[in-house]
């Protein structure tokens, strides 16, 4: 019975320490999304990069889709899709599947500012873990991911 409850308790401390580390990660990503924003234009917030990004990485979408990755009120998207247009960061097409609806996609002015700013970032990364080992990297990463996993079988 000792030992189950010693590794009950050890548990129990992993997962406040796991907890604790989360939050401080999540401030950080907050803070840094809010300067990653400025760095692509001086009047983006964290959101409307986070709605580039994503149409960068994974192509064309409808405003309602974003609202759906994103969880976000239809309005609030539409704010957000209306400064990246008048900021020429995204352009609006028809969508070939529904006419009614428009499709959204990067401009080539976005693609680089992004580039620009995710090479930043990761000579920031890189410089951040310069003592570290390729394998812990590697250890971490693939920790994240399999958190990560875990995360969203949950859902």
């Amino acid at each position: 019975m000792t030992t189950t409850t010693s590794t009950d308790e050890r548990r129990a401390t992993a997962v406040r320490a796991l907890e604790h580390e989360i939050g401080a990660l999540l401030r950080r990503i907050r803070r840094g999304l809010g300067e990653r924003a400025v760095q692509v234009h001086p009047d983006l917030n964290a959101t409307s990069y986070m709605l580039l990004s994503t149409l960068a990485e994974h192509g064309g979408r409808r405003a309602a889709d974003l609202a759906d990755v994103f969880a976000l009120d239809k309005g609030s998207v539409s704010r957000v899709v209306h400064q990246l247009l008048e900021l020429g960061l995204i352009a609006r097409s028809p969508d070939p599947a529904d006419r009614r609806a428009s499709m959204l996609t990067v401009t080539d002015d976005a693609v680089r500012r992004l580039a620009e700013v995710r090479g930043s970032r990761r000579e920031h990364f890189d410089d951040r873990l310069d003592d570290w080992e390729p394998q812990e990297i590697e250890d971490l990463a693939k920790g994240i991911g399999r958190f990560n996993l875990a995360l969203s079988e949950s859902l």
